[in-house]
């Protein structure tokens, strides 16, 4: 039912109270936990990686997932005074986790609000569903079920099941520790096994000592189906990163680079260079990249990098970038977003900033894990008070080659 916001401000209070009893009271349940029935996630074709911080929960009968879900389906998302909107098609809906309220363009409001879980926000499936066109149906697959959210241009649901069959069985057992070897037949007697990969870190809420500084960085090419999201969860929480862009420019998607530096990032060229490439050709490729990006944007790169490290350059490599006007940089860490799950992405990470005071400069890739990663790495530094500057001109350099110039 829709009713209008507007009303006496009693009842308005009252609203808001029950409303923050109901979230007390839901929060308690809404984690899934590997004893109970597992939800998996798919969005069009693709199926998303199943952890307990990104499985969907069941508030009040109804389903919620992490709102950068809708993001990879072309719903924007941005944040303002703790109030995360969602746009897509000319609808709006806000919602505000602290007060418990979701209204939309019209100031029409919902009773169904969202709620902060696991480091992000989770919204009403729904409602999200209808206000945006899209569709959503629950699957039965291998005693477990999966939520899948379409957009109208993915097969159909036996299909996509009939298809995606072994990469869903291979989700569940995998998140259930069962080798593909194990026996899963009712009627026999199952040997525990050790699950195929180590757990999941802990994460510190707590540390002795953290990072100075994280400088966010993100390599390789945007791409359509990935970037948006990461750049809408860095907006919602307020970070400022740097996105390293091959110098091969007809990787750009043109669109992408241009709200990448619309919102404040620092747009950064890679090189991918070893010690047998000419100099010149090094100092010309930059060149014709950053025609690209001027073009673009109206800004060019000065901060560059290399696929296989700034180390691997010669010194008269480098003496050639820096003598053009660039400043060399590397990661000092990479996240692992493209080769494990958000969770533990994270909390890998997380765990690596425990042990150090110094600066660190976090690779970061453009793939299906990382805006979740982003979302959860970027709540804890948050907690832990660590702030994530984007690299400038002005900023000294950190790389392998020891080359602060």
């Amino acid at each position: 039912m829709i009713c209008r916001k507007e009303g006496p401000h009693i009842q308005h209070k009252l609203k808001k109270l029950l409303s923050l009893l109901l979230c007390a009271a839901l929060v308690l349940v809404a984690l899934p936990a590997p004893a109970r029935a597992l939800t998996l996630t798919a969005v069009n074709d693709t199926l998303l990686p199943l952890s307990d911080s990104t499985m969907p929960a069941r508030l009040g009968g109804e389903l919620y997932v992490p709102y950068s879900v809708f993001s990879s389906l072309g719903v924007s998302a941005s944040s303002d005074s703790g109030v995360l909107n969602l746009s897509a098609s000319g609808e709006t809906l806000s919602f505000s986790t602290e007060e418990g309220y979701v209204y939309d363009q019209n100031l029409n409001s919902y009773p169904s609000p969202a709620y902060d879980m696991n480091g992000t926000v989770y919204v009403p499936v729904k409602l999200c569903c209808g206000k945006f066109g899209l569709n959503y149906s629950t699957l039965s697959a291998y005693g477990e079920t999966v939520l899948r959210i379409t957009d109208g241009s993915a097969q159909s649901d036996s299909s996509f099941v009939s298809d995606k069959g072994s990469a869903i069985e291979s989700a569940i057992n995998t998140y259930k520790g069962i080798s593909p070897s194990q026996p899963t037949d009712g009627g026999q007697t199952q040997t525990p096994t050790q699950p195929t990969e180590p757990p999941i870190p802990e994460v510190e809420e707590q540390p002795t000592q953290k990072p100075s500084r994280v400088y966010l960085t993100f390599y390789g090419a945007p791409t359509s189906s990935t970037t948006p999201a990461i750049l809408d969860a860095l907006q919602s929480a307020g970070r400022s990163a740097t996105f390293f862009l091959p110098t091969d420019t007809s990787t750009w998607p043109d669109d992408l680079i241009r709200r990448i530096v619309a919102e404040g990032h620092t747009p950064a060229l890679l090189l991918a260079a070893d010690g047998q490439t000419a100099s010149g050709d090094l100092v010309a490729a930059l060149s014709t990249a950053n025609d690209k990006l001027n073009f673009l944007t109206g800004v060019s790169a000065r901060i560059i990098s290399n696929e296989s490290g700034c180390k691997q350059l010669t010194q008269a490599q480098r003496d050639a970038l820096t003598g053009a006007g660039y400043r060399l940089w590397d990661a000092t860490l990479d996240c692992g977003d493209d080769t494990q799950s958000a969770a533990r992405a994270y909390a890998t990470t997380a765990q690596r900033f425990t042990t150090t005071t110094a600066a660190l400069v976090v690779k970061l890739h453009h793939h299906r894990n990382t805006a979740q990663t982003v979302q959860l790495l970027t709540a804890y530094m948050s907690r832990q008070g660590i702030p994530s500057p984007r690299i400038t001109f002005g900023t000294t350099p950190m790389n392998t080659a020891s080359d602060t110039r």
